[in-house]
């Protein structure tokens, strides 16, 4: 069985991730693999994004990777849809391999036969369209919110999801946009690791796409295979 590594850019959904390999090895019936796990400081992360400095951003997960690596780690994973603007960099200076959250979920959309589906995440997510390559590649089309919406979103996943501020008012306004992309697509891809926290499929009435648990269920597949 390998060591998983995660870097953990978010708290909230980091520790979401970690617990999910645990629950989904117990459903499955199975023992969960070994994990190491390393926090960067979000400052960092945060400032770089912000200031399209990669180079920085690249070098805090990098690092973070690497000593999940020197603690053990076989391979790693990176909770976070935002920092996967430099995953191919990233990837590149780690000394183990990464798995990418955003071809895990490419592939669970697939499998699905999903053909339409909207991306719901932080302003870089969408406007970088981080999810356009890995979909086109799998036939699948991205469905995006007005840009007014987009940065409600931004604004609420930067101060108050990654915070562990949860508020009704809050849900209403995410499940409203989410209702407003339904029609158009057949599912929603919840593409910052802290929206699963607040949305669900029977707040938004469709299908939604849970990055967080994929990517757990990814890494755990990995560790435990033959």
């Amino acid at each position: 069985m390998k060591t998983i590594g995660i870097c953990i850019p978010t708290i909230e959904g980091g520790v979401v991730c970690h617990q999910e390999i645990g629950r989904e090895a117990m459903r499955r019936g199975i023992a969960y693999p070994p994990i190491v796990t390393h926090t960067p400081l979000y400052a960092g992360i945060k400032q770089a994004v912000q200031t399209d400095d990669f180079d920085s951003l690249v070098a805090v997960l990098s690092d973070s990777i690497n000593r999940t690596a020197k603690a053990g780690a076989d391979f790693a994973i990176i909770p976070s849809n935002t920092p996967h603007i430099v995953y191919s960099e990233t990837a590149e200076k780690s000394v183990i391999p990464v798995l990418s959250i955003l071809d895990v979920t490419a592939d669970h959309c697939k499998k699905h036969g999903y053909k339409r589906v909207g991306i719901l995440g932080t302003t870089p997510t969408a406007r970088r369209r981080l999810y356009d390559a890995p979909l086109e590649k799998r036939g699948i089309t991205s469905v995006y919110p007005s840009e007014s919406d987009q940065d409600l979103v931004h604004d609420i996943i930067q101060t108050q999801l990654v915070c562990g501020i949860f508020l009704d008012e809050t849900r209403d306004k995410l499940v409203r946009i989410a209702k407003q992309l339904a029609p158009h697509c057949d599912a929603i891809i919840l593409g910052c690791t802290e929206l699963p926290l607040i949305l669900n499929e029977e707040n938004c009435m469709i299908k939604v796409v849970d990055t967080t648990r994929i990517l757990s269920h990814a890494a755990l597949d990995l560790a435990t295979k033959e």
